[in-house]
């Protein structure tokens, strides 16, 4: 009767979902521009405070603040964190040129699916909630963050530090094709080499000149080398920048590596290849200065984490929205929930594709679907408690 009342309760919210959506869509949110993302920031800190919920600030200089919303309740366990960004990759004035719209079963915008889809399915879950049972059940921490895009540099402590405060963490990222959740991401590492050599005129002198182009090729092979497809590790050399003119034996290179890593022993091994690939000098006298490194460990399933995803699957039949699980090489805050050892459940938002594209859409009929999945989810934990 109660999973009755909820999914009841998420059907008759639908439209005000969309009305909402559309509203932060149609608001750009550059990661970059404080003042732009501080609107939509502002506008998710007045739902949520709707919803009962003590909002505070988390004050940035170069980042829209973040906003830590906290929800009590008279149940103890397990404590609840929802996280999810509300910075987009889309330049100031996108969203003039392509507003949100439905037609055919799809909703697009800038940032639809990635992820603004996803904090309206969290907030009104709970506002079904509300609705269904008089109150949310357990007690909630909303955090909504401005600089996930660029790896969240400014929200990573902040998230960490309230991950290991939680039971169970859960964000609200895309769903994965399926449509199921996400249960495990690669970790994802830049690095930056910076080769030095010394110029010289390459007709006149060659001899006096140190190759810093060639010691790139050679240490761009020594990482390529650390690939391992059936580990599911990648390692890329991704872009080389050096030389001044054709007839200048170049004197300085720089190399950016893409890393993406299933677990934490593939970490360690990667980083200890590159390591020794900067430390050898294949050209005499070059000299390598390294930077950069893993922003975002593996997200790996635990045990934990496994047995939260079987109550979920479990909620997701009864409320008539299967859900299957998926592994992923895309990084998100999970990396960082998860590495704090946290429980992590992951792609709880919209489902969709083309993300970062001026094609990004969302499959409308998902928005109620993971609604109602997220908000009995929770009053199910609630229950066993």
């Amino acid at each position: 009767m109660q999973l009755e009342a909820i999914t009841g309760a998420v059907k008759a919210l639908q439209p005000e979902l969309v009305s909402f959506l559309e509203e932060i869509v149609n608001l750009d949110s550059p990661t970059e521009d404080k003042e732009l993302t501080d609107r939509v920031g502002d506008i998710l800190q007045q739902k949520a405070e709707s919803l009962g919920m003590t909002c505070r600030r988390d004050k940035q200089s170069d980042f829209a603040d973040n906003r830590v919303c906290r929800l009590e309740s008279k149940g103890k366990s397990p404590r609840i964190l929802m996280v999810g960004h509300f910075d987009t990759v889309y330049a100031a004035g996108t969203t003039a040129e392509r507003p949100f719209r439905v037609h055919g079963g799809r909703a697009t915008g800038c940032g639809v699916l990635d992820m603004k889809g996803g904090l309206a399915i969290g907030l009104f879950a709970l506002q079904a909630l509300r609705e269904a049972l008089g109150e949310v059940p357990l007690p909630v921490t909303f955090i909504f963050n401005s600089d996930e895009e660029i790896g969240s540099p400014a929200s990573r402590k902040l998230i960490e530090r309230e991950a290991r405060r939680h039971d169970l963490a859960l964000v609200l990222e895309p769903g994965r094709q399926g449509p199921a959740i996400a249960v495990a991401r690669k970790g994802v590492a830049i690095f930056q080499l910076e080769i030095t050599g010394r110029e010289a005129h390459a007709g006149a002198e060659p001899e006096n000149g140190i190759n810093a182009i060639v010691e790139a090729a050679y240490k761009v092979l020594a990482i390529n080398a650390l690939n391992e497809e059936t580990a599911g590790t990648t390692v890329t050399p991704g872009v080389i920048r050096g030389g001044t003119k054709p007839y200048v034996v170049p004197g300085r290179t720089t190399l950016s590596v893409d890393c993406r890593v299933t677990d934490a022993e593939e970490q360690a091994r990667v980083t200890a290849g590159i390591e020794a690939a900067v430390r050898i000098a294949y050209v005499p006298g070059t000299r390598t200065r390294l930077s950069g490194g893993f922003h975002r460990p593996p997200m790996e399933l635990s045990p934990a984490a496994a047995a939260y995803v079987e109550k979920m699957q479990a909620v997701a039949e009864e409320v008539g929205y299967p859900l299957a699980t998926a592994e992923t090489g895309g990084a998100s805050d999970g990396n960082l929930t998860a590495a704090a050892g946290t429980p992590t459940l992951d792609g709880l938002g919209a489902h969709g594709a083309r993300a970062h594209s001026d094609e990004e859409y969302i499959e409308v009929a998902s928005l109620e679907g993971k609604c109602r999945v997220l908000a009995a989810f929770l009053a199910r934990l609630a229950e066993a408690e």
